[in-house]
């Protein structure tokens, strides 16, 4: 609310502004300050008050910004930042519903200052004031056309522009012609706040949008961005039948589009389980019989340890852990969900461990509405659900941080891969051939070799072709700074030693975290020096001065008298970001499912065995990945 003292105000200002310099009545000889010096940087005293004003524009005090905004227009006539003020008061007038300022404000600076060069944005915020006013829609469609026409490139004039285009053809009855303006707003890259409100135009356009229209938009339209906002509007269109399953798809497949906010707020209305959840219950459902019992029981030490350091080392509320066999089968796996959801009321799920698994229950996680921490890779589920989370190293974002540590610190540009023919060597091989493009490099070699081989003659002389470069020479373009082997530990000992025998040499072998094996260092020796790859995680505790890695490594060797593996890290880790967020829910004092998905996207985990760590919008865990080099016969941590 704008008061009526502010409006007499201004209105007396605006009197002062058209008259001469000083706003002396007597004075009739108007005076033209020269362009170029119109345009130098504002005094100080005026930028100081642009900054006060902006900050209470912004704290919503519209009142006081009016009146900073005037001071700057009345005693800085012979600057820019006078008609930029006029226009700031204009734009506030705008916000308070109020065209009939806004207009005289915006006159104002397009008649008292013609020399000023960015006399366009008034001239947008005019036409928008008298489309409020309620004037002829057509002629104001014309003259914002022919503005769009005569600004050229300027991004900030022309976003402006277009969302003014938007509302008159909107309101005009023109939805095909709006959105055919919203899709010029997104193909001209806009900046953060100018996206928030090309995504707010958007969503409220696609409201009002009939099934037709929807579709011939889908069809045209080139806007990646505009998708989501009309397969929101499709689903809506369809119907009751099948539409919860139908917006869960939509916001696995956008998790960072706006719109998987709105359908959130839906949601939350209609995911109301049959039995509520109790926040003091977690379940665990991994194998606990069975050929992969072994693996099961390390997830549960993981998170058995983690319940124990939350209440000791974090000062959180206690939590019971609820554990489930899933025999590593996926039918079993969805009976124990079923138990864990229905019987126990449990408020989230960690598992289970393997991809058919977790597809197996995304249809009951979605009808639950329930958070699955899988410690599953992202990559090898193809279902999509908002609540399935994964809690496992990830390929893409290990190569890549391979990778960049090679382009952007040894400055090694030519590459090559030596991969086994089955699936994982394939997997990872795709993966890096897409990194060293995403990061700049040259892929120059790409052989493969059987598995099971031991005699690796024939592809390593595929690529001696592609040696490196000569000590101290430079190399041809095409010749190797580094080989990417994608193999377990064993299968690297016999293929090292023979790369120089077979005039491969000087070239730096890149691998996966499989290498970090204490029989790799002994087997491979010299030939593998100076060899790199990431690790999943790395145990050497000296590298790190984190308290909670310190305290997980020592606790868990005394609590269970042996080494953690990745597995047990992995849990431990994922368990205590599940744990910060249940913290959260406490709070707020209402165990919802749907609320601790959300806190789940939105908290990172700053330390711990696999250093700080969050999940992505898409579901996958991000987090750092050492990289280790062999020197000498020991691994050393070379990134930090």
């Amino acid at each position: 609310m704008i008061s009526r003292s502010v409006v007499r105000l201004f209105a007396c200002v605006i009197l002062c502004a058209s008259l001469p310099l000083g706003c002396a009545p007597r004075q009739q000889v108007r005076v033209i300050i020269p362009e170029s010096v119109f345009h130098e940087p504002p005094p100080s005293e005026a930028q100081a008050l642009w900054k006060q004003a902006v900050a209470l524009r912004d704290a919503g005090r519209l009142d006081d910004a009016l009146a900073v905004f005037q001071r700057i227009a009345y005693f800085f006539p012979s600057n820019a930042i006078a008609p930029a003020a006029l226009t700031a008061q204009g734009d506030i007038w705008l916000q308070a519903q109020n065209p009939n300022a806004a207009r005289k404000a915006y006159e104002a600076a397009l008649k008292e200052f013609p020399q000023w060069r960015d006399a366009v944005t008034a001239r947008i915020g005019l036409l928008t004031a008298r489309w409020m006013d309620g004037e002829n829609r057509k002629k104001l469609m014309e003259e914002a056309q022919s503005l769009w026409e005569a600004t050229g490139p300027q991004p900030a004039w022309r976003q402006r522009l277009i969302r003014l285009l938007v509302g008159l053809n909107r309101d005009a009855g023109n939805v095909d012609a709006a959105l055919s303006w919203l899709d010029k707003g997104y193909a001209a890259q806009p900046g953060p706040e100018d996206q928030k409100l090309l995504d707010h135009e958007a969503f409220s356009l696609a409201l009002t949008l009939d099934g037709p229209s929807v579709d011939r938009a889908l069809q045209t339209l080139a806007s990646e961005r505009l998708v989501p906002f009309l397969r929101y509007r499709q689903i809506q269109l369809r119907g009751p039948q099948g539409r919860r399953d139908a917006l869960l798809t939509l916001m696995s497949q956008y998790p960072q589009h706006p719109v998987t906010r709105k359908i959130e707020e839906e949601l939350r209305g209609v995911m109301v389980p049959s039995r509520p959840a109790d926040a003091n219950r977690l379940g665990c459902m991994v194998p606990l019989s069975g050929p992969h019992a072994a693996h099961g029981r390390r997830v549960v030490k993981g998170v058995a340890l983690a319940l124990r350091h939350w209440e000791r080392l974090y000062r959180g509320s206690p939590a019971r852990l609820i554990l489930a066999d899933t025999q590593a089968n996926p039918d079993v796996t969805v009976n124990a969900l079923n138990h864990l959801v229905n019987e126990e009321q449990v408020l989230a799920v960690l598992g289970p461990l393997s991809p058919r698994s977790a597809e197996a229950v995304m249809p009951l996680a979605n009808e639950h509405g329930i958070p699955v921490i899988s410690l599953t890779e992202k990559r090898q589920v193809t279902s999509q659900t908002p609540f399935l989370f994964h809690a496992f190293l990830d390929h893409q974002d290990m190569i890549g941080t391979l990778l960049t540590y090679c382009r952007n610190v040894l400055g090694y540009k030519n590459f090559g891969v030596l991969y086994p023919e089955e699936p994982y060597g394939k997997a990872l091989r795709e993966i890096f051939i897409k990194k060293v493009q995403e990061t700049g490099g040259k892929l120059v070699a790409d052989v493969s070799y059987a598995p099971g081989m031991t005699d690796f003659k024939g592809p390593i002389q595929a690529l001696a072709q592609h040696g490196p470069k000569d000590s101290g020479s430079p190399g041809s373009e095409s010749s190797l700074d580094a080989l990417f082997i994608p193999d377990a530990a064993e299968t690297i000992a016999l293929i090292a030693p023979q790369l120089p025998y077979y005039n491969v040499v000087g070239v730096t072998l890149l691998g996966t975290n499989l290498w970090e094996e204490k029989s790799l260092l002994s087997a491979g020796g010299v030939y593998l020096e100076g060899a790199l790859f990431p690790s999943a995680f790395h145990r050497d505790s000296s590298d790190t001065t984190d308290p909670v890695q310190e305290a997980f490594l020592k606790d868990y060797r005394e609590t269970y008298g042996e080494e953690p593996d990745f597995l047990a890290a992995q849990a431990y880790s994922a368990a205590l970001l599940v744990l910060s967020a249940r913290e959260q829910l406490l709070k707020e004092g209402q165990p919802d499912r749907l609320r601790l998905r959300q806190w789940l996207l939105h908290l990172d985990l700053p330390n711990g065995p696999l250093g700080p760590m969050r999940f992505a919008p898409d579901g996958h865990m991000e987090r750092t990945y050492p990289i280790l080099q062999i020197t000498g016969g020991s691994l050393v941590r070379v990134d930090l």
